[in-house]
């Protein structure tokens, strides 16, 4: 089997290939993967959902905790179909479908132990107060993905982004200045503007930004207006308009050195992004219909990204 040549491989660009992270990652993640596993299963019992934990019997070719992880860390990165992955871990598409959708909260849980899973909900300036406490100042950017074309005519014409003429689905994503993914909101369909998206996150009646620096590009442009002249809202500047009286608009010498330093320190969240489309379930066309699935590809991205440059 395929996990069998992982564990003597020693290549470290072959094994971030497979799975996205190094192998002391891999080990250490592992362990609290094994907790979490038993966490959810004891929970299961106490629900009722199931009588009691297994513990004989055959448990098919996903047999230790490190299969169980590399398998779900392998779609993750790799993000082949089910029958590709049904053939490489020698069990049908449908069994590999529900190893996936039984893994992932697993692997959610176990990311939620280590303290390095994004938040998913700020509802008031004083808990993102408190996040930019922990971490400094704060840089905000949309992440976009390309989807498959929905059946539904309703969702179709949600998720027609316009750009390349491609269906998107699309979340917005706070990073600091150390790069790590601080915050990724709702997944929303991809017709939705990223300001648009901000200001249905971040209510601009309420004073989000009067104590916090907050960087943006100009896919932002009006924020300033909106949320309040007094707020530490960084914007670079923007050319004006062509005009008979000035038909070549330039930004003065001050103005591009002001934006050259703006994009130094924007570029950090460019990267954040970069660092969870290490993972091919966002790089790549998603094909999942299922809006749990979608979630859990963009949560666990940021998750394992921060996991990456936390070890």
């Amino acid at each position: 089997m395929i996990f069998e040549k992982f564990t003597k491989e020693t290549s470290e660009r072959t094994i971030k290939s497979l799975i996205g992270i190094t192998k002391p990652q891999f080990s250490k993640l592992c362990l609290t993967f094994e907790e979490a596993y038993h966490d959810i299963q004891q929970e299961r019992v106490r629900n009722g959902e199931i009588k009691r934990i297994q513990k004989g019997g055959n448990h098919g070719n996903l047999d230790s905790f490190n299969k169980k992880l590399f398998f779900v860390l392998y779609y993750l990165k790799t993000y082949c179909t089910f029958d590709v992955l049904g053939f490489h871990f020698g069990f049908s598409s449908g069994h590999a479908h529900q190893h996936v959708e039984q893994f992932m909260p697993v692997l959610q849980r176990s990311l939620e132990k280590l303290n390095v899973l994004p938040k998913r909900a700020i509802t008031t300036p004083k808990e993102l107060m408190e996040l930019v406490e922990i971490y400094g100042n704060i840089i905000v950017d949309g992440v976009e993905c390309p989807c498959v074309r929905p059946q539904s005519q309703e969702k179709q014409k949600e998720r027609y982004s316009g750009k390349k003429k491609r269906h998107t689905v699309k979340a917005l994503v706070i990073s600091d200045l150390q790069k790590r993914v601080l915050f990724i909101c709702c997944i929303v369909a991809g017709s939705i503007h990223d300001y648009a998206l901000m200001k249905h996150v971040f209510d601009p009646r309420l004073r989000w930004f009067d104590h916090i620096h907050v960087w943006l590009d100009l896919g932002f442009y009006g924020a300033i207006k909106d949320y309040g002249e007094k707020t530490r809202i960084h914007l670079p500047h923007k050319k004006r308009r062509k005009s008979k009286n000035n038909p070549k608009p330039e930004l003065t010498a001050e103005q591009k050195r002001e934006n050259k330093q703006q994009a130094a320190t924007r570029i950090a969240v460019e990267h954040s992004i970069g660092g969870m489309k290490h993972f091919h379930c966002l790089m790549h066309r998603i094909r999942n219909h299922l809006d749990t699935f979608i979630d859990y590809f963009f949560y666990l991205s940021g998750g394992l990204w921060n996991l990456k440059i936390a070890l």
